[in-house]
């Protein structure tokens, strides 16, 4: 019995391992050889090795692109990735901080309101009218608030299920130091939020990066595209250069590879302390 279980074992560990690798490596295997080849080469779209290497001008035509358009979309879409992440994160885990802590009709009617934040969807011409009155339409600041908002909830309830493992003790010995009320939490409770937050930074930078309908609506201007649409507008729909629509598939992807490589270990912390102690 012992041995069929460890047959059956193996093999469903051989089965798993060869699907991850047809369902993820394969795909990363396909961009990346496709990103080399020329024009003619590439429409095939298959896994064949280039008959013809096709790599720098590529790339370099990816940077040249609409006289420094992808560039510029490529720097939009770091731009604010960054300041929505940064934002995110403090609001959220502050605002997670005096919900856990602060018990109350007050806790109790923003658990629902956050929560509600998860399940109503947004409306597009309600947002679009605020960011108007408030002169942030068509500007990177409103796309940011716009952002935040829409990953508020989600990133919040995450922060208060974390803090919910950390003891009360902390807080109590920290204001019997004489701590504050911003010291007690950026100089003893933020850093023990470490695990937590890698999780917040990585799993919501993928949705700011890659978010195609946010800019769609809210930024008309091209100065301010960002490099989704920028991406998109290099597939046309009678004559695609699949070469160049890959090699700039690549080069947007490495800055999330990048974040992921550096904030894995801090973000596998979190995931499995939540899950052991939450």
């Amino acid at each position: 019995m012992v041995k069929r279980r460890t047959v059956f074992s193996r093999a469903l560990e051989i089965f798993l391992v060869a699907m991850t690798i047809v369902t993820h490596w394969l795909v990363f295997y396909f961009i990346i050889v496709n990103s080399f080849k020329t024009k003619t080469d590439a429409s095939a779209l298959n896994l064949a090795l280039p008959k013809e290497w096709n790599i720098i001008e590529n790339y370099i035509y990816i940077f040249q692109y609409g006289k420094g358009a992808f560039f510029n979309a490529f720097v939009n879409s770091l731009v604010l990735t960054f300041w929505s992440i940064l934002i995110l994160v403090l609001t959220s885990a502050m605002t997670a901080f005096i919900m856990q802590r602060r018990k109350g009709k007050f806790s109790a009617v923003s658990d629902k309101l956050i929560v509600a934040g998860l399940i109503v969807p947004a409306s597009i011409i309600p947002t679009d009218w605020v960011l108007s009155k408030l002169h942030l339409a068509n500007t990177l600041p409103g796309l940011i608030l716009v952002e935040v908002a829409t990953l508020f909830p989600f990133a919040a309830m995450m922060y208060k299920g974390f803090i919910a493992t950390l003891p009360k003790e902390v807080d109590e010995a920290a204001i019997v130091d004489g701590c504050g009320p911003l010291t007690l939490f950026f100089r003893i409770i933020f850093p023990l939020l470490k695990p937590i937050t890698a999780s917040v930074i990585i799993l919501r930078s993928i949705v700011v990066y890659n978010d195609f309908q946010n800019p769609q609506y809210y930024m008309s201007g091209s100065s301010s595209q960002t490099v989704q649409l920028c991406i998109y507008g290099l597939k046309s729909a009678f004559d695609t250069d699949y070469g160049h629509l890959f090699a700039a598939i690549v080069v947007v992807s490495i800055p999330l590879v990048i974040v992921y490589l550096i904030l894995n270990r801090q973000m596998m912390e979190g995931m499995t302390s939540g899950a052991v102690k939450g």
